[in-house]
């Protein structure tokens, strides 16, 4: 419900009975300086009477916590972390993050190891994971790194793991089942298999294997199950990701159907 307030979502997640929401920090849904405090004890207090958890994805367009340019870096970590701000006062304790962008189309064979650039960016990337990691820590939210694997710099699963290594072990992982199945990064099988008990949240959803279309589950043709035992037993937040450019939950209401068949 991408054209529709935060504030509109989740009033329809409650009334559809869902038991957890995901505000996305993304225009023109939410934006962190136009949030008030008046829409903040509105949505904790809905959430609480209903009975859903909540969690955050923190913004991620337009910013770069890997940037060469320190300003950048400074701003996008500045409004990461008002975005755990956000989620701590709502009551969630996830917060749901990208790594940081390659600025330069590097050719296949450049890694940090032999390539300055890259290994600017992969310095930049983790000092900046850190600063964010402590700032969510430090009010009781844990911050969930996602893998994107296109145009991050986590192209592989052993690159998020390299990456919670340096950071310290309070990091965990959002496990992006549509993302893992596009971007080389060996099926989502393997994702399970190589993150296990790090992950911390998931994001479900369905795409023909071309695109990361965000289709309802059941509209596209990934085959799921090879990893629902896992997901039957995992006593955090899986998120139906479901993009709808509008104001409608139907495409959602249809997913979460489909998703309790599986």
């Amino acid at each position: 419900m991408v054209l529709a307030p935060w504030t509109e979502a989740i009033q329809a997640a409650a009334e559809n009975e869902f038991d957890a929401f995901e505000v996305v920090i993304v225009y023109p849904s939410a934006d962190l300086d136009s949030i008030t405090s008046h829409d903040i004890e509105w949505a904790k207090t809905l959430a609480q009477k209903k009975g859903m958890e909540i969690c955050v994805h923190a913004p991620f367009f337009e910013l770069n916590i890997a940037g060469y340019c320190q300003g950048i870096r400074d701003e996008s970590v500045r409004y990461v972390k008002r975005a755990a701000d956000f989620c701590a006062a709502l009551g969630g304790e996830i917060l749901v993050v990208h790594a940081g962008n390659y600025i330069y189309n590097f050719p296949q064979e450049a890694t940090p190891d032999n390539n300055p650039l890259m290994k600017a960016q992969w310095e930049n990337n983790i000092e900046s994971l850190k600063k964010i990691n402590d700032h969510a820590n430090f009010q009781g939210i844990t911050v969930c790194l996602e893998n994107i694997g296109n145009k991050t710099i986590d192209k592989t699963f052993e690159h998020l793991l390299e990456m919670r290594q340096a950071v310290g072990d309070s990091l965990k992982f959002t496990l992006d089942i549509g993302h893992a199945r596009l971007y080389a990064q060996g099926g989502v099988e393997r994702g399970f298999k190589v993150l296990g008990d790090t992950i911390r949240h998931i994001h479900f959803t369905d795409n023909n294997g071309t695109e990361d279309d965000h289709l309802p589950i059941g509209d596209g043709n990934s085959d799921y199950s090879g990893f629902m035992s896992f997901i039957r037993a995992f006593p955090h937040i899986v998120t139906l990701e479901v993009l709808d450019i509008g104001h409608d939950p139907a495409a959602i209401i249809r997913s979460r159907d489909y998703f309790n068949k599986l």
